[in-house]
C-alpha cells in the first residue's frame, strides 16, 4: 500500500508542478501586454518582481485547474496502462485507493485558503502600488534640466537644476485647479514634491491670489495611479466595513464569501478528478475537457452568486449549499459509475 500512495502522490505532484508552471508562463506572458509601455524601462530586479506579482494575482485559479488536471491526468494514466486493473486486482477498494488523494487534497484546500485569503489581495495591493511608484518614476527621472516636461495632462514641470531627488527653481503648472507653484528648492521623496520657499497663484473670480509659503507638499496623483478596489482590501477592513457601512456592506460581505468559499472545491476535486480519469471510456482528450467543463460551471457559479450577494439579493449561506450540492452530486456519479 505505501508503494502505490507514494506512486499517486509522486505522480500527482509532478503533473501539478508542471501546470503551475505552464500556466505560470502563459498568465505573465498575456499580462504583459497590458502593461504600461514606461514598466520596460525598469530595471531587471523591478521587472521581475512586477512578474512574480503578477502570477501571483492568479494563483488560486492555477490552483484550481492545475490540481483538478493533475488528478484525472494520473487516473487516465493508471486506466491506460491498465494499472487500476492491477489495483483492483490486488484486493484494494476504492475507499483505500482514494485514501491519499484524500489527504492531498486537505493540504491543498489549506494551501488555497491561505491563497485565496491573504496572497491574491496582498498581490494585487502591492502590484497597483508598484505600478503606479514606478510610473511615477520613470516620468521623474525624464524630467531634464530648462525643459518643460509634462507629466500628465493636467500637470506640467519645470526646473532650472536638478541632481538626484533635489531641485531648484521649479515651476509648477497645475492645469485641473488652475494653480502656478513656484519654488526655490523641491525635494522629492516616494510620490510627493517637497517644496521650499515658494509661491502659489491660485485663480478666484476677480483674478488671482498669491500665497506664499516656506514648505509645501505636491502629491503627483496623475492619471496614470493605478488604484485596488475593494476586492483587493485586507480582510480586517473588509470585516470593518460590513459592520459600519451600509452603503458598501454587501460588496464587502460578497468579496469575503469570495475568498472563504472558493478553496471549498479543493475538497472534492482531487477525488472527482481521479475518477474522471478511471472512469471515462473515451482519450486523454475528453478527461481534460471533461475536468475544464466541470471548472468553468463552478467558475460561473462563482461570478453569478457572488454578484447576487453583492447586491444583497441572497444570504452566503445558499451559495454554500449550492457549491456542496454541485461537486458532491458529481463525484458521487463518478464515483458509482
Amino acid at each position: 500500500m505505501k508503494i502505490l500512495y507514494r506512486y499517486i502522490t509522486k505522480n500527482i505532484l509532478k503533473n501539478f508542478l508542471v501546470l503551475i508552471a505552464v500556466f505560470s508562463i502563459v498568465i505573465v506572458s498575456s499580462q504583459l501586454l497590458h502593461l504600461p509601455s514606461v514598466m520596460y524601462h525598469a530595471d531587471i530586479t523591478n521587472f521581475f518582481k512586477l512578474l512574480f506579482l503578477m502570477n501571483l494575482s492568479f494563483l488560486k485559479f492555477q490552483l484550481l485547474f492545475a490540481f483538478f488536471l493533475s488528478t484525472a491526468l494520473l487516473g487516465f494514466n493508471m486506466r491506460e496502462n491498465r494499472e487500476i486493473y492491477a489495483v483492483y486486482s490486488a484486493g484494494i477498494t476504492k475507499g483505500q485507493l482514494i485514501k491519499p488523494l484524500v489527504v492531498i487534497s486537505l493540504i491543498i484546500f489549506t494551501v488555497s485558503l491561505i491563497v485565496s485569503m491573504f496572497v491574491v489581495p496582498y498581490a494585487n495591493r502591492e502590484r497597483a502600488k508598484f505600478i503606479t511608484l514606478n510610473i511615477k518614476r520613470y516620468f521623474l527621472d525624464a524630467v531634464q534640466e530648462k525643459n518643460f516636461f509634462q507629466l500628465s495632462d493636467n500637470v506640467t514641470i519645470y526646473t532650472e537644476k536638478k541632481e538626484g531627488n533635489r531641485f531648484e527653481n521649479v515651476f509648477i503648472y497645475n492645469r485641473e485647479r488652475g494653480q502656478t507653484i513656484s519654488a526655490k528648492e523641491a525635494f522629492f521623496d516616494t510620490t510627493t514634491f517637497f517644496l521650499k520657499k515658494g509661491y502659489i497663484q491660485i485663480p478666484d473670480e476677480k483674478g488671482f491670489n498669491i500665497l506664499r509659503f516656506e514648505s509645501y507638499r505636491f502629491n503627483i496623483d496623475v492619471e496614470y495611479l493605478k488604484k485596488y478596489s475593494i476586492e483587493d482590501y485586507r480582510n480586517k477592513d473588509l470585516l470593518m466595513i460590513i459592520k459600519k457601512s451600509k452603503k458598501d456592506k454587501n460588496r464587502a460581505l460578497s468579496v469575503l464569501t469570495d475568498r472563504i468559499l472558493f478553496p471549498f472545491p479543493f475538497l472534492f476535486i482531487g477525488v472527482l478528478g481521479f475518477m474522471v480519469g478511471i472512469k471515462t471510456q473515451k482519450g486523454k482528450d475528453s478527461v481534460i475537457a471533461t475536468t475544464v467543463l466541470i471548472s468553468i460551471v463552478y467558475l460561473v457559479l462563482n461570478f453569478y452568486f457572488i454578484k447576487l450577494i453583492g447586491k444583497g439579493k441572497i444570504d452566503p449561506s445558499v451559495y454554500a449549499f449550492v457549491l456542496l450540492a454541485y461537486f458532491s452530486s458529481i463525484t458521487y456519479y463518478f464515483y458509482r459509475k
